[in-house]
């Protein structure tokens, strides 16, 4: 009945020739977080290991598509099972969102298992927006679905990767520094951040509206140069 599964000998003829990458997709991935690590989605990864291996037999690429529903306890579990299954074939994951009942925040549900996905050996993540299971997204659920996902893959790759916390380091320097221009070019979203932070423009550059005068950086900074510190 799967044309795609009958003649996968075929298609991969086709791949090969024209240097195609397979995408295989897991039609058998939870629909909710309860069914999560089920039968039906554990089968379906040995059958897809199967295709990855003949696959790589005759020299085609393949990546592995993962769940986009998982209790936040199994995806460690899951990530290492698709990598040992299919023998570290890259894994991307639908999120997955961690909670079933966050509509109109899945962005935020999925950034959540996003990032514990990542930091457990997924090696993408597909985005997802406050629109998920309400409508077709427009343009703003677009862009604050890609950040979310940006912020999740980051805080995995910290986890794997040293070199990935330079970024955060400096953000910790700009803000010890009270260097907002520095702050903003570093953010994920500096765009955004500027925005919000213009929106209660302090009076005084060496702090922000939340603690004024009473800063700790700023504070912090006076006494280190043994300057008179003053909350009046």
């Amino acid at each position: 009945e799967n044309p795609f599964f009958e003649y996968y000998d075929d298609l991969l003829d086709i791949c090969l020739k024209y240097d195609v990458t397979l995408s295989l997709g897991d039609a058998l991935r939870p629909g909710s977080t309860h069914d999560a690590s089920d039968g039906a989605q554990i089968s379906e990864l040995i059958e897809l290991s199967l295709l990855t291996q003949r696959a790589w037999d005759v020299g085609v690429q393949v990546m592995i598509e993962g769940p986009g529903h998982m209790a936040i306890n199994e995806i460690e579990a899951n990530m290492q099972l698709e990598k040992r299954l299919c023998k570290g074939a890259p894994f991307y994951v639908l999120g997955p969102l961690v909670t079933d009942i966050g509509a109109g925040y899945d962005h935020i549900s999925g950034a959540i298992g996003g990032a514990v996905a990542a930091a457990s050996g997924a090696d993408m993540l597909c985005y997802v927006t406050p629109a998920e299971h309400l409508r077709l997204p427009n343009l703003e659920d677009v862009r604050e679905g890609i950040v979310a996902t940006k912020i999740a893959a980051h805080a995995g790759d910290i986890a794997k990767l040293p070199k990935e916390r330079a970024r955060d380091d400096e953000m910790s320097k700009a803000r010890q520094e009270i260097d907002w221009e520095k702050m903003f070019k570093l953010a994920i979203d500096g765009e955004k951040a500027k925005k919000m932070f213009n929106e209660r423009h302090p009076d005084d550059l060496n702090s922000c509206s939340m603690c004024g005068k009473m800063c700790a950086m700023n504070t912090m900074n006076q006494i280190l140069k043994g300057e008179d510190v003053s909350l009046a």
